[in-house]
């Protein structure tokens, strides 16, 4: 990768990081072509590369003062990007994950799922349980997304939100059987417009 930025200089680095905006300015327009390369590349099918190129030259903006000038400024920067998607995938890993195991509740629940899984467009099926996320009182919602979309566990839910482990638990149930009820029917609409077509 060495010059692919068009050698960005250790003097332009030093003044960066004594808080130039002129050199910053500088670096971006020398670096973001490729960084986009780079990130349209590496990143799963649907994310936004730009929103995630402005979120690396942020991070790398607050972190100008711990730049080691000595160190190749290129490598330090695709460590910041690599990272960037690292934590991308990792949010859309979990996220999937959950959808799986949702998916893996609706099946029990209805014996055609599986056949319309096979038929309905995976991004269609996310679509719709986002939709109905969103149907949820607000603070089962709040709940919901805290263990399926951020990770965390009951005790965690329960510590932030000042409430009992019981309370979150009782509170997931009602959001898991409302998207349990809500998916079959979706499910078994998509299954009957597929096998009318």
């Amino acid at each position: 990768m060495g010059g692919s930025f068009g050698n960005i200089e250790q003097e332009i680095v030093e003044q960066f990081r004594t808080g130039n905006e002129m050199a910053f300015e500088l670096i971006f327009h020398r670096t973001k072509g490729k960084l986009k390369g780079f990130l349209s590349k590496v990143l799963p099918c649907g994310e936004d590369a730009e929103s995630i190129l402005q979120e690396i030259y942020l991070k790398l903006w607050s972190h100008r003062k711990s730049i080691n000038t000595d160190k190749n400024f290129e490598t330090y920067l695709y460590a910041i990007a690599r990272n960037m998607v690292v934590d991308v995938m990792r949010k859309r890993f979990h996220k999937y994950k959950y959808l799986e195991e949702l998916y893996s509740h609706i099946s029990e629940a209805n014996e055609n799922s599986l056949d319309t899984l096979a038929t309905v467009e995976y991004s269609e099926l996310e679509g719709k349980i986002f939709e109905l996320i969103e149907k949820l009182p607000e603070k089962r919602q709040i709940i919901f997304r805290l263990n399926k979309i951020d990770g965390l566990t009951y005790k965690e839910i329960a510590e932030k939100l000042n409430i009992s482990e019981n309370s979150v638990d009782s509170q997931m149930r009602q959001a898991l059987a409302f998207l349990r009820t809500e998916m079959k029917q979706y499910l078994s609409l998509m299954l009957l417009l597929y096998l009318n077509n």
